[in-house]
């Protein structure tokens, strides 16, 4: 059984094996079929961004000593050490299996679902610039920023769908760093449905106020099927 073909399994999988609680051979396994399916690799990145824009709102607090004192008291701790060990790690684990479900539902409550297409914008040389995940069923976009290429500090980068046939339809303004999901309209939706290709043009800040490219594209990548 591949994880991919069953999105419920993956999205536990991916989740456990991003938050560390996926061990051994199931995780060797797992880092396999992330090597050999972007579709998983998507899942992971995914997880691992949003994880890390939580850990970024987290400042880790000392609770003063009386907070500790009453824990112990309500829980009827025993002076022996080895006991207040035991303890100890029986409440570590605890704390651990909340922060994962906590963790896996929301997972599941922000995934956009199946990821259908993607594109992978570059330059020549093999440089990352930009990943864009399309999941249709959903109406989401997700666009992962790789190594920003220089541009004026009074332009954006625009991207594009390329319909058969039609005129360009504007996707957004792509981000300037890290990860950033959006919500499609129908127009963009039917767009990409007739698109095979993508494009960046440099336009000013806020994208294109005529709604059609003002510049020569500088990258046009084809629409890649996930599936």
């Amino acid at each position: 059984m591949q994880p991919q073909d069953h999105p419920d399994i993956l999205a536990s999988l991916a989740a456990e094996y991003v938050l560390g609680t996926l061990r051994g051979p199931a995780r060797r396994r797992f880092e396999k079929w992330r090597a050999a399916s972007p579709q998983v690799d998507e899942r992971c990145r995914f997880w691992e961004g949003h994880l890390m824009q939580l850990a970024k709102g987290s400042r880790p607090v000392r609770p003063p000593p009386h907070v500790w004192q009453g824990i112990r008291a309500r829980l009827n701790f025993e002076p022996a050490v080895e006991r207040r060990r035991g303890r100890s790690w029986a409440i570590a684990a605890s704390v651990l299996v909340l922060v994962g479900l906590s963790a896996l539902i929301y997972w599941r409550s922000t995934a956009p679902g199946r990821l259908t297409e993607v594109a992978t914008i570059a330059t020549p040389a093999g440089a990352r610039l930009w990943d864009v995940d399309v999941y249709r069923d959903s109406g989401s976009l997700i666009l992962r920023t790789g190594q920003l290429p220089a541009h004026a500090a009074d332009r954006d980068f625009e991207l594009w769908a390329l319909p058969a046939g039609g005129k360009p339809v504007s996707l957004g303004v792509m981000p300037n760093g890290g990860t950033a999901q959006r919500k499609l309209t129908d127009i963009q939706k039917q767009a990409l449905a007739n698109s095979a290709q993508v494009a960046i043009t440099v336009e000013q800040l806020g994208g294109s106020p005529t709604g059609q490219p003002t510049t020569t594209p500088i990258y046009v990548v084809p629409l890649r099927s996930a599936g």
